[in-house]
């Protein structure tokens, strides 16, 4: 049996106040329509729920019956229906972010900082982990959208959207600083202690592909899980490192690491934005995944010549 939900919602509301003007009153609509609603409620159920009165109107035994169970359904319904509303005004939500590394230092943090003084209400929270983990724990569930570093293997269930454009370079400090006077070879590096990111980094493993189109493979004297501390340890004099030039952006300008100059050319990377294809996001992923498209259209604009 069908029974509109309204007409539980008029009947609860004349059972708390007692009288049917108020209830209508508080429903913001007309007495009729709520003593039509209850009259219309009770065909349909097949009994009295209200005995009137000229104090009002009181409960019979199958109305508070049907009371005791109905009130808490309809304050669920009418809760949940506040919720949403306020996830869709982005005044409740949360977000499931992944991000590598990369991500984490170069992209992300002006992003979270400028969308949690938009929205503070919304809750964030970040897993960072490579690329290829960032990629399972997007397809199980885990997060909501993950920044991973491109080109990545094609995958049909995956949404992906370049968001930032990426520069491998070698850098070093003062100890080796007269390479970077003249333009070298690649396979110059040999003769030198070289710092590289682990091999489940998807970075490491785009700059492994690209020496070995050269036919050069090296054997890094260390090998660090940070971008900042290969920076440091590059300036300390541990070797020179192989790291992203966006990342060592400041320390180049200050002269603090010296960036060595190639005969052969690197070619550019993405940091793309990742999303399970046809799932919807939720109404605060959706918004700061907007906000971050928007704003990278913006920059990519503005470096265009």
């Amino acid at each position: 049996m069908y029974i509109n939900l309204d007409l539980y919602r008029f009947f609860c509301e004349a059972a708390k106040t007692g009288n049917v003007t108020k209830a209508a009153e508080r429903l913001y609509v007309s007495q009729s329509a709520v003593s039509q609603s209850i009259m219309h409620l009770e065909d349909k159920l097949g009994c009295k729920l209200f005995n009137r009165s000229k104090r009002g109107i009181q409960l019979t035994p199958e109305g508070e019956v049907l009371f005791s169970y109905v009130n808490n359904a309809v304050s669920l319904i009418e809760n949940a229906q506040e919720k949403i509303s306020s996830m869709k005004s982005l005044r409740d939500g949360a977000i499931k972010i992944g991000a590598s590394d990369t991500a984490c230092s170069l992209f992300l943090l002006p992003f979270l900082n400028n969308f949690n003084m938009a929205y503070p209400d919304i809750r964030i929270s970040i897993i960072n982990r490579t690329t290829r983990e960032l990629i399972k724990l997007l397809k199980d569930g885990t997060v909501d959208i993950s920044f991973v570093n491109l080109p990545l293997d094609d995958d049909p269930m995956l949404d992906i959207t370049p968001v930032m454009q990426l520069h491998d370079c070698f850098v070093t400090g003062a100890k080796y600083d007269y390479l970077a006077d003249s333009v070298i070879r690649l396979g110059d590096l040999r003769e030198y202690p070289i710092l590289m990111l682990d091999k489940g980094s998807n970075s490491r493993q785009q700059l492994d592909l690209f020496l070995k189109s050269y036919d050069l493979e090296i054997n890094p004297a260390i090998e660090l899980g940070s971008l900042a501390l290969l920076a440091e340890f590059a300036k300390t004099g541990l070797g020179i490192a192989a790291t992203i030039k966006e990342d060592v952006q400041k320390m180049l300008d200050s002269r603090e690491l010296y960036e060595l100059r190639f005969m052969e050319t690197f070619p550019s990377r993405n940091l793309g934005l990742a999303q399970i294809k046809n799932i919807s996001l939720s109404f605060a992923a959706e918004a700061f995944k907007k906000a971050v498209l928007m704003q990278s259209v913006v920059l990519e604009t503005a470096i265009m010549p």
